[in-house]
């Protein structure tokens, strides 16, 4: 298994396994397949553009012989807040639980650990048992108030954070 950051050349794999996410697990995500479907190849490209996208972001995929199988995003919005965001986060489900989807969190926290942040932070779906207890496994725990996935949706999702540092308040 391979994880490794991607760019604007591997647009159209992006692309493929964001939709598979959205298809997949359309309550795992803010954001819809219906939605993202009509993005132009331009939209996907610019997203993996380093000059476009956000300075500090880890756009990272997953690889079985070859094969993309999973997908996450690390992203600082802020270098002020020390704080690193993950998104996006997604596993095949033919290959769940063989560890995949800790693997792509491995990096993500050693990602942040290099970059001298404080925090990650994410925010999960309270029906999604599995990637509750894939972060609490790393130590990630909740905070603040339960929030909606989407405007007039019913499924909640529950903010965590890890705390990278000793220091951090």
């Amino acid at each position: 298994m391979n994880i490794r950051v991607i760019n604007k050349e591997d647009w159209a794999i992006y692309r493929d396994l964001r939709l598979m996410s959205l298809q997949d697990s359309p309550d795992s995500f803010g954001s819809r397949f219906e939605q993202e479907s009509l993005f132009s190849r331009d939209e996907w490209v610019t997203r993996l553009n380093p000059d476009n996208r956000a300075k500090y972001a880890l756009p990272l995929i997953a690889e079985l012989n070859g094969v993309a199988i999973g997908l996450a995003w690390g992203l600082l919005h802020n270098p002020q807040d020390k704080t690193a965001h993950i998104y996006q986060m997604w596993v095949s489900p033919d290959v769940r639980g063989q560890g995949v989807g800790s693997l792509l969190l491995k990096n993500i926290i050693a990602w942040a650990k290099d970059s001298d942040l404080d925090y990650i932070s994410l925010a999960v779906t309270t029906i999604n048992k599995q990637a509750v207890k894939l972060y609490e496994s790393y130590g990630f725990e909740p905070y603040g108030p339960l929030e909606k996935l989407r405007e007039a949706s019913m499924i909640s999702v529950q903010p965590m954070k890890l705390k990278l540092c000793a220091t951090a308040a």
